[in-house]
């Protein structure tokens, strides 16, 4: 789930910056446009943002689990070690018991073959050996010493069986005993061995996620950063806007506009500048409850004003266009051609050549208008653009 969220992140963050950076002229799309499209690239900026302090949070999260497993394996790992010494300790001990076990068994087995063969003895000849030792004493203080030594002798043999058996009892006890702790351990190494294994596992994959998550980051910081810009942009983009607007508003309240000396074309009207109408959505003059895209500026001309050549050029149109009446539309090369709708009288033939400041026409209100002016237009390779940057409208 975190990594289709991450996807889903970044493929959004693309989309939005190829919108952002090629979705058309700024000053062809309006300011709710504009600040729609700031909106959604700051909401995008905000999840990323946000992902990127959960990212942290996991990889911090990781790396404290990381250290605790490498803790518990440093102590799986020393118990495991220990364990193996004890491992081949115990078992050395248990084959060291296991010979003292033979030896106590063979020692017990000679005995018992010892004592065998005496009673044999005295059985095949009929106690005579014994009868003989007693009767051949020549004193009764020699017959009791000869009866004495003869049951100590007896008497020894049975006490040395019972001592290697008792012995040959605790040995095999303590084989036991060992066997246990032998199988105990062996039983704690396998334990041990699978405990670091699964801590292995655990501590795999928590690197692979702290990979992952470096990825996703390096992604998402890449994203941001064109995100950052395109905010950058947008805002701008937003600024010149309003500042447009606002400069059509403060011209048609007072009357007039401030031009900028630079611009590459001079101001089309022989009066002071004032703009009644700007570049874009408006009201429909003839209908103000709808709204309409106006694909020039309306210059205030009264009638009879001059109107000028914005800049050197050729004539291709001086004729009656449908909508705009008597309508002048010069060639500048480059793909530029500027356009003079709504005059009394044109003042200039097709293909003739006119310099900047020209007089080609006379103001007037042919063609569909509430009034005289001047319909002033900027076409660039066939597309009607903006042109007030071209005649110094700030």
């Amino acid at each position: 789930m975190k990594n289709k969220k991450i996807k889903n992140l970044v493929i959004g963050a693309v989309a939005l910056l190829a919108f952002a950076f090629v979705g058309g002229d700024a000053l062809a799309r309006s300011l709710a446009e504009l600040n729609r499209e700031r909106q959604e690239v700051r909401d995008q900026q905000a999840e990323l943002r946000a992902y990127l302090r959960i990212a942290q949070e996991e990889q911090d999260t990781i790396l404290a689990e990381l250290i605790m497993l490498d803790l518990e394996m440093m102590e799986a790992t020393e118990a495991y070690i220990n364990a193996q010494y004890a491992l081949e300790a115990t078992e050395q001990n248990l084959y060291e018991t296991e010979n003292r076990l033979a030896e106590a068994e063979a020692e017990r087995e000679a005995r018992f073959d010892i004592l065998r063969n005496r009673l044999r003895f005295m059985h095949e000849n009929n106690n005579l050996s014994y009868i003989e030792l007693l009767l051949g004493s020549h004193s009764i203080t020699e017959f009791l010493n000869n009866r004495e030594h003869f049951r100590r002798i007896i008497e020894h043999d049975h006490n040395m069986i019972s001592e290697i058996a008792a012995l040959e009892e605790q040995i095999a006890a303590d084989r036991d005993t060992i066997e246990l702790q032998r199988l105990a351990l062996v039983e704690q190494a396998a334990h041990l061995e699978y405990t670091m294994a699964n801590l292995d596992a655990h501590m795999d994959y928590r690197i692979e996620r702290l990979v992952y998550i470096a990825f996703a980051e390096e992604q998402a910081l890449y994203n941001l950063a064109q995100l950052d810009t395109a905010e950058q942009r947008l805002s701008m983009d937003i600024a010149a806007t309003q500042a447009r607007e606002a400069a059509a508003a403060a011209a048609r309240r007072t009357g007039s506009v401030n031009l900028n000396a630079d611009a590459p074309m001079t101001w089309p009207v022989a009066l002071a500048p004032h703009v009644n109408s700007p570049f874009g959505n408006r009201p429909n003059p003839f209908n103000p409850r709808r709204t309409e895209w106006h694909t020039g500026v309306d210059l205030r001309a009264p009638r009879g004003t001059p109107i000028l050549a914005a800049e050197d050029g050729v004539v291709v149109f001086s004729g009656w266009m449908r909508g705009y009446g008597n309508t002048i539309r010069i060639d500048h090369s480059g793909g530029i051609v500027t356009l003079y709708a709504h005059n009394t009288t044109n003042q200039v033939r097709v293909g003739q050549e006119v310099t900047r400041g020209q007089q080609i026409a006379t103001a007037g209100s042919t063609g569909n208008t509430t009034g005289p002016h001047l319909h002033f237009e900027v076409i660039r390779r066939g597309e009607q653009i903006n042109p007030g940057p071209f005649i110094g409208l700030q």
